[in-house]
């Protein structure tokens, strides 16, 4: 198969839909011409921040001088950004490669009976994923969680360290509508003897259904945050000096990303890896030094990013896109638009059916001054239309419906007010990809 080809037959594999469990994919990558166990890896869970986080892990192993593999999703615009190896997407050539080794693999054991179905879409993005680390020689992989964690496939692998940040309602039809069941798919990641990681508040009901799963592995368990672990934020024009005080260190670093919730994912990062080495060789250790070179290099796109546009004839228009898709994350955004005072926004919204969507509509409302709404590209979007009552009371804000992406920049861009893109990955990426690679020229200003 080429390139495109496929993509084709992963776009047919996504419409079969989703086949919860492990088995398949275990037994999958048993019978992989390599041993995944070589390779290093962390697995990171969690509502709101796992991505983040992941990111900064990644880009700390990096800095180290660590060949470092990333497995994340969805993808913004290009399938190919959920597997990276040292911060580049896999090539075309080598994802074409990677799936067709995959496919092939699970035709047989089908055809043997020894699996009772082929991959889902996301099993097949997981596994070309490994394939492809091990292609590579990566010496470490940051996997990050797709939904829950207990039936994920990335629960296959069993890692260095577990990771699980923050928790709130998102998926409720899946992974349930209390906070103690969702904590417990979280709590699925752990493995027995594995060091865990929890970013959860130590009095929160999510931390202390992952202590109890922790302590039933016998797993070391670890607060981000608690009497013996704190983060001291001094704010600055592009980011924060950030000092972490954990287990009696005190450890300094600098965040060049938007957003108060960002030096948290940092800090869930540094005690990540802290937990890493000292389960490694005193030689093979991660030292300071690579730790804050990347934190301060990380770059994560479509998280409070911001951007220009360039329109005919007019003043550029900034640009702020944000893949904030349920109320805990609009939550944080809401929180950087109150610090920079931004009330007078054009805000392009459009969201999946089964999000709370009314009350990221109300968190959002206080900073639009325009309103248009638009629809994800995705299966699952809610139709625009139904948005409309929740902005256009008493005629404020201004709103508009424009199902088509480019034809909202368009019109945004002729209000000329500065524009927020958010209410799903989906909708941001999409945009992104029309600001970047469209009609429009593009300056970066920061978190590119």
């Amino acid at each position: 198969m080429d390139y495109e080809s496929v993509l084709d037959y992963l776009r047919k594999v996504e419409l079969r839909g989703t086949n919860l469990g492990l088995d398949n994919t275990a037994e999958i990558i048993r019978h992989f011409p390599f041993d995944p166990g070589r390779i290093i890896f962390i697995q990171v869970a969690g509502t709101n921040g796992k991505g983040s986080t992941a990111y900064f892990l990644t880009s700390i192993l990096h800095a180290a001088g660590w060949t470092t593999g990333l497995f994340t999703s969805p993808h913004l615009h290009d399938i190919r950004e959920r597997i990276t190896v040292d911060k580049s997407p896999v090539s075309k050539t080598g994802f074409v490669h990677a799936v067709e080794a995959v496919k092939g693999i699970s035709e047989n054991l089908l055809q043997k009976r020894i699996i009772s179905h082929m991959p889902t879409f996301f099993e097949y993005t997981f596994l070309a994923a490994l394939y492809h680390f091990a292609a590579q020689n990566v010496t470490a992989a940051v996997l990050e969680v797709g939904l829950g964690g207990r039936l994920d496939a990335t629960s296959t692998i069993t890692p260095r360290v577990s990771v699980i940040t923050g928790i709130s309602h998102d998926h409720t039809g899946i992974l349930g509508k209390r906070i103690k069941e969702i904590a417990f798919e979280k709590a699925g990641i752990i493995k027995e003897d594995v060091p865990v990681v929890c970013g959860c508040g130590t009095r929160s009901i999510a931390n202390s259904v992952i202590k109890k799963r922790s302590r039933q592995l016998n797993a070391p368990f670890y607060n981000v945050f608690d009497s013996k672990n704190r983060l001291e934020i001094e704010e600055f024009e592009n980011g924060c000096h950030c000092r972490f005080i954990t287990n009696g260190e005190s450890f300094a670093f600098d965040v060049h990303l938007n957003g108060r919730h960002q030096p948290r994912n940092a800090a869930a990062a540094v005690k990540t890896v802290r937990v890493l080495n000292a389960g490694l060789p005193t030689g093979s250790r991660i030292p300071d030094a690579a730790i804050r070179e990347g934190i301060e290099t990380t770059r994560i796109p479509c998280r409070i990013e911001t951007m220009e546009i360039k329109t005919n004839g007019r003043p550029p228009l900034p640009v702020i896109l944000d893949g904030g898709h349920n109320v805990e994350s609009i939550h944080a955004l809401k929180d950087f638009l109150e610090q920079k005072k931004k009330h007078r926004l054009t805000l392009i919204f459009g969201v999946l059916e089964d999000k709370n969507y009314k009350q990221m509509a109300r968190l959002l409302l206080p900073f639009a001054k325009n309103v248009i709404l638009t629809e994800p590209l995705s299966m699952r979007a809610l139709p625009a239309e139904k948005l409309v009552p929740l902005f256009g009371k008493n005629g404020q804000p201004k709103v508009v419906v424009r199902k088509d992406l480019e034809n909202a920049i368009d019109t945004a861009a002729e209000f000329k007010e500065e524009i927020l893109v958010t209410g799903s990955f989906y909708l941001v990426g999409a945009a992104r990809h029309i600001i970047t690679d469209g009609k429009y020229g593009i300056q970066s200003i920061h978190g590119d």
